[in-house]
């Protein structure tokens, strides 16, 4: 009978204090972020070039920079930070 109230208070005891697995409550994205110069890599691949002003903005997703295009103009570049798809150009 002892044995068999010990084992019941072990169950109780364990079932009381042990909590439900959660998820960990940040979501990363399944790709990681591209690294400054792989980005650049990929620009240079569109034509791109002559970086000036290259910001990781982490909280929009994003890399912003300054550069180039194959024309000789001025732009500037916003891309994803995880795919590397260009978002927008504009020309300075």
């Amino acid at each position: 009978m002892k044995v068999m109230l010990k084992s019941l208070l072990a169950v109780l005891t364990a079932s009381c204090f042990s909590l439900p697995a959660y998820a960990d409550p940040v979501e990363r994205s399944a790709s990681p972020e591209l690294t400054v110069p792989k980005a650049m890599r990929m620009l240079q691949s569109h034509g791109y070039h002559d970086f000036r002003k290259i910001k990781v903005e982490r909280d929009e997703h994003e890399i912003e920079v300054e550069a180039r295009n194959a024309d000789g103009h001025r732009v500037e570049i916003e891309m994803d930070l995880f795919s590397g798809k260009i978002l927008a150009v504009e020309r300075d």
